[in-house]
């Protein structure tokens, strides 16, 4: 199975300005999503992966009508280039969307869905106190769930880390990581992990017969994606980008 992953794109089209920090190339995503989706298109991917923060919705006044209006259009737009690829998108919100817009313009997956040989899962986990990232509620309790569910090996999708830890300066990663590990090995269901928010990437990491993977932020030079080639037994993975 070949899988398209990328994240963070920090869009600004209708949204005035650009994100904050200046590495982040808001007003250009447009043009080079388009080109990453033509790449994946070329690749032949099954299906893709976009793990969070679509939009940079302003944080402050981020309620205000012409923000809520303006967000709402630069999500369509998102999903409009989307749309042009013809194979299953698994799309998630990060912390720089707008939660109640997301829902608005993408379609929630509560249950598990099989490509393939695998079942993909998308889990909508939120920031916690101090930036920390949780899973709680609804979404602990779809986790418990799919861990304890007979059928095909399982690919988890989340904005934020389990593994490995990235924590210098923001934290990326759960402040539950630590059990959310020993959980998904002790269940013996999940064979990847994919997931965005830490803006360097990390390539692919094996812990515990689990694979780990970052797609590094697409908003920044080199703008970069990945690429998966995977099956029940093996993962290798490279990084593509857009100039």
């Amino acid at each position: 199975m070949r899988i398209g992953h990328i994240s963070d794109f920090h869009l600004r089209d209708a949204l005035p300005g650009s994100s904050a920090v200046a590495t982040r190339r808001s007003r250009e995503m447009p043009e080079k999503i388009a080109r990453a989706i033509d790449r994946f298109r070329a690749e032949g991917v099954d299906w893709v992966a976009v793990t969070g923060d679509l939009v940079d919705h302003p944080f402050e006044d981020m309620h205000s009508p012409e923000n809520l209006e303006r967000g709402e259009a630069d999500l369509l737009l998102v999903r409009s280039l989307l749309d042009t690829l013809s194979c299953p998108i698994f799309v998630l919100y990060g912390n720089h969307d707008h939660p109640l817009l997301f829902r608005r313009v993408f379609s929630m997956q509560p249950d598990g869905v099989d490509v393939g040989a695998f079942r993909v899962f998308c889990f909508y986990d939120e920031e916690g106190t101090g930036h920390v990232p949780v899973r709680v509620g609804t979404e602990l309790e779809r986790f418990d769930r799919a861990l304890s569910e007979e059928g095909p090996k399982q690919i988890h999708l989340q904005h934020y880390l389990v593994h490995p830890e990235h924590n210098r300066g923001y934290p990326h990663t759960y402040g539950t990581a630590d059990w959310l590990k020993q959980s998904l090995q002790r269940s013996g269901n999940v064979h990847l992990l994919l997931s965005g928010h830490y803006h360097p990437g990390v390539l692919s990491q094996e812990e515990g017969g689990i694979h780990y993977a970052v797609a590094p932020a697409f908003c920044e030079a080199p703008h970069r994606f990945a690429l998966y080639e995977c099956d029940e037994n093996r993962m290798q993975a490279r990084w593509l980008q857009v100039d």
